[in-house]
């Protein structure tokens, strides 16, 4: 739940004297009138302080008992000082409704003295207790309401900002555990909020060999089996399923995102390149607008609320709602006192959410002191809602401007005892439709419930009934039960009961082939989708097999998806497999999703998708995008492998097509696999004049592509690349050629296999060239490991155009011995400090070489405190500024890291989030960039055993690669094994120093362009 992803402030919205008459809470009786429901729904309150103080989850145990974890230390006792005699004071409750009218009116503390306990889950008749760096299992085994058992079962979480910990325990359809583990975010926390997390392990088993698994991976573990993976995707605070297992996140500007595809799966083809695992569903986009209708002044009238806090999201399957509400997703909005709702329906392998209302909230609260925080289904179907209720539910970490008077927020200065107020207080409350009676729940609780009643739960219209009973049966290992549950298939069951009786089955040993069979050819898809999976296990079974296979033809999206998933686990390259999953790619093409699902399993024979649909008769001009993209994918397999038979074969393949579309894409793949690589290989002779033919295609876009993929290769003399290269160093040296021929020659010099003409390329850096032509050779210089290069760099340094200029900065701060030679420079006073920007002097001073970073900083003495700067600047808060000047400013300086309105790269964090911010507060982190970087954005310097380092973002990672997003929103695929060293940068990839580009006015009208965006 924290507030946005650069700095998150306070979004109050309101004037300071509407401050003093909102301090006052409503009491709980009195609160339900604050609330505004659609028709035909009301909400109740079922558990309130004293009895409950800070909650922050409530999960029911298998008698109908709520447990519910109280976060009293949020966000600590020690407002000044959090090291400071730090007394653990998160609990657990365990209330109970013994007289059956729906309010949970007595308690006891189930467990106490807990560090920022965040999660709760039943187990084997106790809790399982998210409590970073434990995940803990407690239990009562002596009767008196409190735990006497207390177990630490996994360890090694970070120990982060309290908004960022690992939490949301969830028990999967598949009979695993699942939970969420965020990015830690980093900046200028205070010191116990900066651990990072250390391997996880067992205490019981420390000696097993787990899957390293780190902040921002989603995790599933078995307690029992001591078996761990990372598990798909990455949430904040919240998880949740639907009644399909579908797996739904939720980030704090991003509201709803579905995981499509299960780690597990990504090592089947470890050549492919996975750029993410989960879909952004909401067709309301990110950041989107939400309507609170809280009694706040806001600063604009004109100004809309955006998702800022989006936590505890969960998938309903009560069976409780009717209409459109009995599959939605809600979602908690804390900071605009709010529960969003949105309808799910099926596109493609994923989902589409939409509103469910239009122009207002699910659930929205005038109470400003209402905070939502987390969501769960009861035993009755309700929709439970966890309030946290606190005056401020925000982190200071997260407040952009602070000093030693207090914070700054939209309601002006805030104390730091204003973070404490309402920590006495919490409140849980149900939703339910009108016409349902509450407290008239007549099912007993399922401990002591025999087997064959469990068997019958398995078919409740209510997930809570359905997943609990699968769980009591799983954790008994009743074998009777086996033939109970095979029975029960066989007589008309909803087909959510087939899918529980199935995994139970499962994990009892109890599924025959029979039964799959009949479920693999189940009249719902759902059933269908989920037997699928369960068949992965039994592939060696022919019959199952050819089930699968003709599951490949299935109209249903999803479960077609499910088998080319399947299929990419059998392994194998037979002709029946390629055409299966044929079949799916023809009509599913255009679906980046279905390609990835169907390139899982082309680890071998890549070249032949390549083949088979590099002259594919697309029918429309997205499949036609598709299929370019699909062929860019599969090109970028054999890139990856870098093998030179197979390269080479590749080369002729792609020759051969009939589109120069395809042509382009086809060797732009090959090259973005060859990227991968470390240590540089050949072609055949036949391979590489088929190359050097496309280098000479008259066509631009094919040239091009044809260079780069050469540069990622050794290239051998031959008599057809010494005519390239001859014509080549004519047109690059010819002051009358094109500067976009004379560029592309520049590159193609770079393949000379005897070296680069450093003569003419240090002519080519001059102050006369024209700028295309000037980066090109900058480039050709900067790709060279050799001494010349950098000589050549250095020595025109001063000269360079701004554009070469960064480009050279970029350059240089990936190679250690090359920063070497600069700072040399800098100290023999050769080059000006004035020649190295804020930014890259900011790098260096903090650099991972200890070596670079000291001289740097002795070197670099005006690198200093930000906040001189940000009060310079203090009157742009002051004044309306310009916003289209203010665009023009952002396209400018910005949008090489942000996109907005259509404009920029996707390499920031989404500034729509950030919109409600107070003027100051943006200042400051437009200024002073480090004091909070956002979970998610921080970056890594990899230095690869080639010597070569980058910096960036790792936006996706599985057992044998990793993605690194870069500035301007580039990305390259690193094979670990070719990883060194990787070192997370204590500073934000957001340069310091805007305000060297950016004047007072100027930066009044960027403030007002992101204050006014909708």
């Amino acid at each position: 739940m924290k507030i946005t992803y650069i700095t998150t402030g306070l979004l109050l919205l309101l004037s300071s004297c509407e401050q003093k008459r909102l301090q006052s809470p409503i009491e709980p009786q009195e609160v339900l009138s604050t609330f505004q429901l659609p028709e035909g729904y009301r909400i109740e309150l079922v558990a309130s302080e004293p009895l409950v103080t800070n909650p922050v989850e409530a999960v029911f145990d298998e008698d109908g008992r709520m447990y519910v974890a109280q976060m009293d230390d949020y966000p600590s006792d020690k407002m000044d000082d959090y090291s400071a005699g730090y007394e653990p004071k998160s609990k657990i409750m365990r209330l109970e409704d013994k007289d059956g009218d729906g309010f949970y009116e007595s308690g006891t503390v189930f467990a106490d003295g807990l560090s920022y306990a965040n999660g709760v889950m039943p187990w084997k008749g106790g809790v399982l207790v998210t409590s970073a760096p434990d995940i803990l299992f407690l239990k009562d085994t002596d009767g008196d309401g409190k735990a006497d058992v207390k177990q630490v079962v996994l360890t090694g979480f970070a120990k982060t900002n309290p908004q960022l910990r690992m939490g949301s325990l969830r028990y999967g359809l598949d009979n695993w555990i699942y939970g969420a583990y965020s990015h830690t975010g980093g900046g200028d926390w205070r010191k116990e909020f900066k651990d990072k997390g250390n391997p996880l392990q067992f205490p019981e088993k420390p000696e097993l060999n787990l899957e390293k698994i780190f902040p921002g991976a989603n995790f599933r573990f078995q307690p029992d089996a001591y078996k761990l993976e990372s598990s798909g995707g990455m949430s904040q605070f919240g998880l949740s399923f639907d009644a399909s297992g579908n797996q739904f996140t939720v980030w704090n500007n991003n509201h709803i995102r579905h995981v499509v595809i299960n780690n597990r799966y990504l090592s089947n083809n470890p050549f492919l390149s996975i750029k993410k695992v989960m879909e952004d569903i909401s067709d309301h986009e990110k950041a989107a607008t939400v309507y609170p209708i809280t009694q706040v002044k806001y600063l604009r009238e004109d100004e809309v609320g955006h998702f800022t806090s989006a936590c505890g999201v969960c998938a309903y399957t009560g069976g409780l709602f009717g209409g459109k509400y009995a599959h939605a997703s809600f979602v908690c909005e804390p900071v605009s006192n709010l529960v969003h709702a949105d309808i799910l329906t099926t596109k493609g392998a994923t989902f589409s959410a939409a509103r469910a209302e239009k122009g207002k909230e699910f659930l929205a609260s005038s109470d400003s002191w209402f905070r939502p925080v987390n969501t769960t289904i009861g035993p009755d179907g309700a929709l439970y809602v966890v309030d946290f209720y606190r005056k401020l539910v925000e982190h200071p970490d997260w407040i952009g401007m602070t000093d030693s008077s207090g914070f700054y927020t939209h309601a002006g200065k805030i104390k730091e005892s204003d973070f404490l107020e309402g920590n006495d207080r919490g409140r849980i409350y149900r939703i339910v439709p009108k016409t349902y009676k509450s407290g008239d729940q007549e099912k007993n609780g399922l401990s002591k419930a025999d087997t064959k009643t469990l068997v019958a739960y398995l078919n409740d219209p209510n997930s809570w009934w359905r997943l609990n009973a699968q769980r009591l049966l799983v954790d008994r290992k009743d074998q009777s039960a086996v033939p109970l549950i095979r029975d029960y298939l066989s007589i008309s069951l909803r087909p959510e009961g087939k899918i529980h009786g199935l995994w139970t089955l499962e994990a009892l040993g109890g599924l025959d082939d029979s039964l799959l069979t009949g479920a693999l050819q189940d009249a719902d898809a759902m059933v269908r989708e989920q037997a699928v999976l369960l068949a992965e296990r039994r592939m060696d079974n022919k019959t199952i097999f050819q089930h699968i296979l003709q599951a490949a033809s299935d109209n249903d999206p999803h479960v077609q998806f499910q088998v080319a998933l399947t299929l990419s686990n059998a392994h194998t390259t037979s002709p029946e497999v390629f055409q299966a999953l044929s079949g799916i790619i023809n009509t599913r093409i255009e679906d980046p999703w279905f390609q990835t699902a169907v390139l899982l399993g082309a680890s071998e024979n890549s070249n032949q998708w390549f083949a088979a649909y590099k002259d594919f008769a697309a029918a429309t001009d997205s499949a036609n995008l598709g299929k370019k993209e699909f062929l860019k994918k599969a090109s970028s397999i054999a890139g990856a492998r870098y093998k030179t038979d197979e390269m080479s074969a590749l080369v002729k393949i792609i020759a051969s097509a009939k589109d120069t579309g395809v042509v382009a894409s086809g060797l732009k793949g090959m090259t973005t696999g060859m990227k991968s690589n470390t240590n540089k290989t050949g072609l055949t002779p036949e391979g590489q004049q088929g190359l050097i033919t496309l280098i000479n295609d008259p066509l631009p876009a094919v040239k091009k592509a044809a260079i780069e993929a050469a540069l990622e290769l050794n290239l051998v003399p031959s008599a057809e690349l010494g005519a390239v290269l001859n014509s080549s160093k004519t047109i690059a040296g010819d002051d009358k050629a094109s500067a976009e021929n004379r560029a592309l020659a520049i590159q193609i010099l770079g393949l000379d296999p005897k070296g680069l003409p450093f003569s003419l390329l240090g002519q080519l850096l001059g102050t006369g060239t024209a700028a295309e032509v000037q980066l090109a050779a900058a480039d050709m210089l900067l790709r060279s490991r050799e001494e010349p290069a950098t000589r050549l760099l250095l020595s025109n340094w001063e000269a360079l155009s701004p554009r070469v200029h960064e480009k050279a900065e970029a350059g240089f701060l990936s190679n250690r011995e090359r920063l070497a030679a600069l700072l040399k420079e800098i100290e023999n006073n050769k080059i000006s400090p004035e020649r190295i920007s804020r930014n890259m002097q900011n790098r260096l001073t903090r650099y991972s070489d200890t070596a670079i970073s000291a001289k740097a900083r002795e070197l670099f003495k005006n690198v200093g405190s930000r906040e001189k700067v940000i009060l310079e600047y203090n009157e742009s808060t002051t004044v309306s500024g310009d916003r289209e000047k203010g665009k023009a400013v952002f396209l400018k300086t910005c949008s090489v890291c942000h996109s907005l309105e259509g404009a920029g790269a996707n390499f920031g964090p989404d500034l729509h989030s950030v919109s409600h911010q107070t003027k100051i507060n943006l200042l400051t982190m437009i200024l002073n960039p480090n004091k909070d970087i956002a979970a998610g954005y921080e970056g890594y310097i990899i230095e690869k055993t080639d010597g070569m380092a980058l910096a960036g973002i790792v936006s996706n990672e599985n057992d044998n690669s990793l993605l690194l997003r870069m500035q301007g929103g580039t990305e390259q695929t690193i094979v670990k094994s070719d990883i060194r060293s990787m070192t997370s940068m204590p500073i934000s990839l957001m340069p310091e120093g805007l305000e060297a580009s950016i004047n007072k006015e100027e930066m009044a009208d960027l403030l007002e362009y992101i204050k006014t965006l909708k």
